[in-house]
């Protein structure tokens, strides 16, 4: 029943998530009359369960079941399929009152012989409990059991295990989010949209950004002031694309046009993408709409402010694209210090509660 449990347990796991633990052994379901653990193969009985009492725990409480060896060459082993196609953690505590060297291993069978996978190797000793973790990038096809194996050292008498975790990650899988929400703006303008790329998986990867050119054109990518159409992440990573693009003159007023920004990486084994909705506005109103929004100084050495009815946010954008400041407002006027900013020209994007964007260019002396 409980090798049922785990295939289902690892089946749901690869194709529902990729970064969560998929397997978890603590123990203290084993059978407690220091037998093999429940679920564990061990001929030898050279592993058993035990509880030992608060002294011996990390953990402050009054005690805990844990799986323990006191001799010189200890196996157990348990069904459990490996997927080839996935990178893996192993994870435990352990514990030993001398040097013992820990090992977890994957084969094809419950045996020594059959094990030809490790998948981790740590000394344990010093009489504290130490967290032993290993990745593993390769894992050859066919690995129907996983086991661990202890081979005690000098003055070692007694190791001790617990809390085992197996989790399960892609090797290259990533995530975008939108930052930029839904824009109105007139055919034949500028519009810069900003989205998050998360690297989720465990190995560096290049993300290559394909834009739709179905409503927009004339595209500029930018991360950190430099222009690219490709950007490196590092595992755990978060950066931020800034995209400058022109919407198509020929677009018409009143319908509904967005933005698809799809990502790929090199082995087209994830991608990600993210939509930005713009609502086109009727060219013939952009002296009307434009007025109702003020900007001043301009140009301006230390301060402008920036008046408008329903004013909600605004965002400073350097030459690049780069959005450098970014301000809700909560009246209708809104003052920005720029005396930071080194003199050029930037862009003022100015969004009011009837979601109309309007971006104009300001001169810093």
């Amino acid at each position: 029943m409980k090798k049922l449990l785990l295939t289902l347990l690892v089946c749901l796991a690869s194709t529902t998530a990729f970064a969560d633990t998929v397997f978890t052994e603590g123990f203290e379901y084993a059978n407690h009359d220091f037998g093999t653990p429940i679920g564990w193969i061990c001929n030898d009985s050279s592993w058993r369960c035990g509880y030992l009492e608060k002294d011996h725990n990390r953990i402050p409480h009054t005690g805990n079941w844990y799986a323990f060896s006191d001799t010189d060459n200890a196996w157990m082993f348990m069904p459990f399929s490996l997927f080839s196609r996935m990178q893996y953690r192993f994870s435990c505590w352990a514990i030993s009152d001398g040097d013992c060297q820990l090992e977890f291993w994957t084969g094809t069978d419950a045996s020594p012989e059959s094990m030809h996978t490790l998948l981790l190797s740590t000394l344990v000793g010093g009489g504290e409990y130490e967290k032993c973790s290993s990745y593993v990038d390769t894992i050859p096809a066919g690995c129907q059991y996983i086991a661990i194996h202890a081979v005690t050292g000098s003055g070692a008498s007694h190791l001790t295990i617990d809390d085992i975790e197996i989790e399960m990650v892609e090797q290259y899988t990533f995530e975008a989010t939108e930052i930029t929400g839904d824009t109105a703006m007139y055919p034949g303008t500028e519009a810069t949209f900003r989205f998050l790329i998360h690297n989720t998986g465990y190995d560096p990867v290049d993300i290559t950004v394909h834009p739709s050119d179905e409503f927009f054109t004339d595209f500029g990518f930018y991360h950190e002031g430099s222009m690219a159409t490709t950007f490196p992440t590092q595992p755990d990573e978060t950066i931020e694309v800034t995209v400058h693009t022109t919407l198509r003159p020929e677009v018409e007023p009143g319908t509904m046009a967005w933005l698809d920004i799809r990502m790929t990486i090199p082995c087209n084994c994830n991608t990600a993408l993210v939509t930005f909705w713009v609502t086109p506005l009727d060219p013939t109103a952009v002296s009307e709409d434009e007025s109702m929004v003020s900007l001043f100084p301009n140009p301006t050495t230390d301060f402008v402010t920036i008046e408008a009815e329903g004013l909600r946010h605004v965002d400073v954008i350097d030459a690049t694209g780069r959005s450098i400041k970014s301000v809700p407002a909560t009246e209708n006027a809104l003052q920005l210090d720029l005396t930071g900013l080194r003199p050029g020209i930037y862009y003022i994007s100015a969004k009011t509660c009837s979601t109309s964007s309007f971006v104009k260019s300001i001169l810093k002396m």
